[in-house]
């Protein structure tokens, strides 16, 4: 059993919380995740099952894109609806064209500062056990992107909208952020992941379903095949003879492709071997652009191999 199985992670617990679950109805050793949900949140949570574990450093970085409902006039220390409110204010503009404006700020390449109540660590720690300690840690601000908001509902004080943003976008902090520019304060009050990467809310399955399917037999059918999981991932395919070798380890030469169809690729890009029969053998990253713009050697390497799947 490999593959991606879609989650629709309920509130209240953690991300780690939903892969133990996961691996304890499936019987499997290996699972992990594809990016952390905070415990208030909802949604779309890709679960890696044994060898697609190997995939998630490859799916992490994607895109997402959330729902959420945030609160003007009220502050709390984890900026969100969970924590403690250091401060409330009545001065909520009430003039709807500067709440929009106001998030409309926040987009394009931004920096955010993560918040303190995060699973981010320091000195190998995460730095929500060090504000529970009462110790505050100077986080730098990280580059971000959003590349689009949209405000579907404003009845003061709550705001509905959605985010369509880069990986490593705290939400909550863009809620707290969104709060201090109007100059009144607000947190986070719901949350729902609806995209991650190629996977989004359609594909969900809550947990209780998931052990339902399990114990019907039926629940393989709803795991998406590793090679699906990378379909964003540009492809090219091998005989047999190539593919063995280079699950043995071979690094691929140029005389090796003199059989296999290429398309224009870019050094540093990322690709999926695939088999002819789309068994899904690694993903590597190119040295050269193709076509290429100088002489190659038939002995220099095409590619540089970063994960291979067994069998």
């Amino acid at each position: 059993m490999n593959g991606v199985l879609v989650t629709d992670k309920p509130p209240g617990i953690t991300s780690h919380d939903v892969v133990e679950r996961v691996k304890r109805v499936l019987n499997v050793k290996k699972a992990g995740h594809t990016g952390t949900l905070d415990p208030l949140a909802t949604g779309v949570l890709p679960v890696c099952i044994n060898q697609a574990t190997k995939i998630v450093q490859f799916l992490i970085n994607d895109d997402k894109e959330y729902r959420a409902t945030l609160r003007l006039g009220i502050e709390t220390d984890t900026q969100d609806v969970t924590g403690k409110i250091i401060s409330e204010s009545d001065r909520i503009p009430e003039d709807h064209g500067k709440i929009v404006d106001a998030f409309n700020a926040f987009t394009g390449n931004i920096k955010q500062k993560p918040p303190q109540f995060s699973a981010l660590k320091y000195r190998g720690i995460p730095l929500y056990k060090w504000a529970r300690k009462g110790i505050h840690v100077d986080t730098p601000e990280r580059g971000i992107t959003i590349s689009k908001i949209n405000i579907f509902r404003i009845d003061l004080p709550r705001v509905w909208f959605e985010v369509f943003c880069s990986k490593g976008t705290y939400i909550r902090t863009l809620c707290s952020d969104i709060g201090n520019r109007l100059g009144c304060g607000a947190h986070l009050v719901e949350l729902r992941r609806t995209r991650s990467g190629i996977f989004c809310t359609g594909e969900c399955h809550s947990l209780e379903s998931i052990e339902d399917l399990a114990k019907k037999g039926i629940v393989e059918d709803m795991i998406i095949p590793m090679d699906r999981a990378l379909i964003n991932l540009p492809r090219i395919r091998v005989d047999e003879n190539l593919a063995r070798r280079i699950r043995h380890g071979s690094q691929i030469l140029f005389r090796d492709l003199k059989d296999v169809s290429l398309s224009r690729h870019r050094a540093g890009e990322k690709i999926r071997i695939n088999s002819f029969k789309d068994d899904l053998i690694a993903v590597a990253e190119l040295l050269t652009d193709y076509p290429l713009t100088e002489d190659k050697r038939g002995g220099d390497i095409f590619c540089k191999l970063i994960r291979v799947f067994n069998a």
